[in-house]
């Protein structure tokens, strides 16, 4: 029988790993290469350096072209090139870059390549007559079609702006930080939209009259950066309605902001996603694929060399089996920006079938099949604490080698037997400990390692502790005041066995404490273990001698208590302000399996475990002759739950520690109703109360008070014990006060 369920239970976890789960069922749907289509194999673009890179751009977008863009190369004068990207579209033609005046090999060989005829140059640094000489030099025959490079780099953005036909919109951004410029050029190249380029102080001064010129057709107007980069007077003398017809976009930083364009821009198409090094130094390589970027809609992603958390987020539905170009080499964009070309995160869900339940870890292999990998690894974390680590075995790979969908099971109850797919690692952890994210590592043959990481839970983790309320309940979990104990107490019960049939209990008071991060917003959750209490079958055996099912666990916040058989008794890590939120206990069968609940609904009153209190109700303002009523409470909370309180007789004591007694009038409330005096000695005290002492207790007396002269009275309350003549009295608690006396007004005799 044993035999049968192992093969059916092994079996059903098998077509899990391999053909993952339901969870959700639409993102296994979506990752199918479309019929008649094939993934290209090229993950990087990039050179020695700038030129080559262009160059290599320019042939992977074009087999031949007819027209090209030349550029100036130089780093001050890049921002001409990205304005050009929405022309360079217009026309089908790519940009190449030179060396100022001078004509790189790379460049030529690029002219000769796509077999240019004509080229067009977007910056006053390229000379016609170099560019002429260089193509003579070379056995081109390719004709200098027009200048557009002007005195500076606005009138080159004006120049430019005018080569455009049928403009619908604008795209303005400042002239002197390329990086929001690239963000949005192959969008407006894509959209027939002219880059404008505004100056700190004089604005669109150099593009005011080509911008009057097309005003009255211009519908949509965009402005990239905040009001730093491009001014608020600038942005509101634009054409369009602000928030609907003209939008600023901007972010924390360039990388943000670029994020932001991308959500913005909802119609880009994801066939291919170029990501390029968003710092200065390395913007070019970005900058020379705007123009192959337009041609297919796609989206320019600047990264600081690897894809960030929230852009890896955004991009991951859209991407279907696109791919992820690279702009450059793995030192200015990392191998880990390609890894959705490689390996996918896809269903991260509750489970609850086939013997498990737990969690499920599924992921595609993008680029092969499971016969191309080494290993996988799944690691289930919450927070930094990994709770659950699997890592596969040689007969996932051979008895499924053709298989791009794997999958992985997670069970918190107790691992799995053997199966030779996996090795199933324990869980680290209860039922409680939902794991906030799978980190997939997978190993490809060749030793190429990419890792993944999905945060998206899916199904109710609530439902995993369906099966533990079928072994134990949580009851009674409240403020405890009794046989010695000043804290709490947690009760529970045994649903279909008794003590001696579990292998060991551990009760828990844990603090959980919300918090949002400042920087993202996001709400946190941190859970504080402050107590727990163990039994186990060796070291607590009176335990688990018990008939009943009917057991609970005591904790002292005060301190642990002895050692007594039947429980280890943990130290309460905190103070009586560390109230716990729930109580959680969990039990072990002798079998391994382990079943966990909580209870949440604290009870009784937790102000009761703070320390013994007497409170005044007495004025911190009077004038002389008035005489005022207060109230002196006392409470004795903690002290209740001493053995000796039951006992103990105590006294209040009153102290004036500045000021002259002699002008100090005070009295006391009698049971009988009368007010009689109540005098202070040599020292300024004196005690309140029968002599024998009265028991401490949740009371209140009355006092008057009045003062004959002004000036400040500080004094003293403390609740005594009543002991034997020769024994100090100890104080069980303390409070201090402050009386401001000032003179009476004087009367108006007028």
């Amino acid at each position: 029988m044993k035999k049968t369920r192992a093969r059916v239970l092994s079996s059903a976890i098998v077509a899990t790993m391999v053909l993952g789960t339901a969870f959700p069922a639409a993102v296994l749907a979506d990752t199918q290469v479309p019929a008649g289509e094939t993934k290209s194999s090229v993950d990087r673009l990039y050179g020695e350096n700038r030129f080559e890179t262009a160059a290599k751009v320019a042939i992977e977008g074009w087999e031949d072209s007819k027209v090209a863009i030349l550029a100036s190369g130089k780093k001050e004068n890049l921002v001409d090139a990205l304005t050009a990207a929405p022309f360079a579209k217009s026309v089908d033609a790519p940009i190449l870059l030179t060396d100022g005046a001078k004509i790189p090999e790379a460049t030529i060989k690029a002219l000769k390549a796509l077999k240019v005829e004509e080229v067009y140059t977007v910056s006053g640094a390229i000379k016609k007559e170099a560019l002429e000489k260089a193509f003579k030099d070379n056995e081109l025959e390719i004709v200098v079609k027009e200048e557009l490079g002007g005195k500076d780099r606005f009138e080159t953005a004006k120049n430019i702006a005018e080569q455009l036909e049928g403009v619908q919109g604008v795209m303005v951004t400042t002239a002197f930080k390329n990086a929001d410029a690239l963000s949005v050029a192959s969008i407006a190249a894509a959209k027939n939209m002219p880059i404008l380029l505004a100056h700190p102080n004089q604005g669109l001064e150099a593009q005011a009259e080509y911008l009057d010129s097309i005003k009255d057709q211009v519908k949509k107007t965009y402005v990239l950066g905040g009001e730093t980069l491009v001014s608020k007077k600038v942005y509101e003398e634009l054409p369009g309605k602000d928030g609907e017809s003209k939008i600023r976009i901007f972010g924390d930083d360039r990388f943000d902001t670029n994020l932001k364009v991308l959500k913005t821009f909802s119609d880009l198409k994801y066939d291919k996603v170029y990501v390029g090094n968003g710092f200065d130094n390395h913007l070019v390589d970005a900058l020379v694929v705007s123009a192959l970027a337009a041609k297919t809609n796609s989206p320019i992603v600047l990264t600081d060399n690897s894809l960030s958390k929230k852009v890896e987020d955004f991009l991951l539905p859209k991407l279907g089996q696109k791919s992820i170009v690279a702009l450059g080499g793995s030192t200015v964009v990392t191998d880990k920006a390609l890894t959705f070309n490689h390996v996918r995160p896809q269903d991260f869900g509750v489970m609850q079938f086939s013997g498990v339940n737990g969690y499920n870890v599924g992921l595609q292999i993008v680029d092969g099949t499971a016969r191309d990998l080494k290993s996988v690894e799944v690691t289930l974390y919450k927070g930094d604490n990994i709770l659950a680590k699997n890592t596969s075995l040689d007969k996932l790979f051979n008895s499924y080698p053709d298989a791009t969908q794997l999958s992985t099971p997670f069970n918190i109850d107790g691992n799995f037997a053997a199966d030779g797919f996996w090795t199933y690692g324990k869980y680290n952890g209860t039922v409680l400990d939902v794991p906030n994210k799978a980190v997939i590592k997978v190993t490809y043959s060749d030793d190429r390692v990419f890792e993944i990481v999905n945060t998206n839970l899916t199904g109710n983790p609530e439902d995993l502790n369906k099966e533990a309320l079928n072994h134990v309940k949580a009851e009674d979990f409240g403020v405890m005041q009794s046989s010695g104990v000043n804290g709490y107490s947690v009760g529970f019960s045994l649903v279909d066995k008794l003590p001696v049939d579990l292998k060991s209990i551990e009760v828990s008071l844990v603090k959980v404490e919300t918090s949002k991060d400042e920087k993202t917003e996001e709400e946190q959750v941190t859970e504080t273990v402050l107590v727990t209490n163990m039994a186990t079958r060796a070291k607590n055996a009176k335990l688990f001698e018990l008939t009943g099912k009917q057991l609970s666990s005591p904790f002292n916040i005060d301190g642990s208590f002895e050692e007594d058989g039947y429980w280890t008794y943990g130290e309460f890590k905190g103070t009586v302000e560390d109230v716990p939120t729930k109580a959680v206990i969990t039990i072990e069968y002798q079998d391994g399996r382990k079943f966990t609940v909580q209870s949440t609904e604290l009870t009784g009153d937790v102000k009761l475990l703070d320390d013994p209190t007497i409170t005044s109700g007495l004025a911190k303002a009077l004038t002389v002759g008035e005489t005022a009523d207060f109230e002196v409470t006392t409470a004795p909370n903690s002290f209740a739950a001493e053995p000796a309180a039951a006992n103990a007789k105590v006294l209040v004591k009153v102290t004036l520690t500045e000021g002259d007694k002699e002008k100090v009038a005070l009295q006391y409330l009698e049971n009988d109703g009368t007010y009689k005096a109540l005098t202070l000695d040599e020292k300024g005290s004196a005690l309140y109360g029968p002599a024998t002492g009265f028991p401490f207790i949740n009371g209140a007396s009355q006092f008057k008070v009045a003062f004959s002269e002004a000036g400040t009275y500080k004094y003293a309350l403390e609740v005594i014990t009543v002991v034997a003549d020769g024994q100090e009295n100890e104080v069980l608690a303390f409070t201090t006060g402050e009386v401001v006396v000032t003179a009476a007004p004087a009367e108006n005799n007028e």
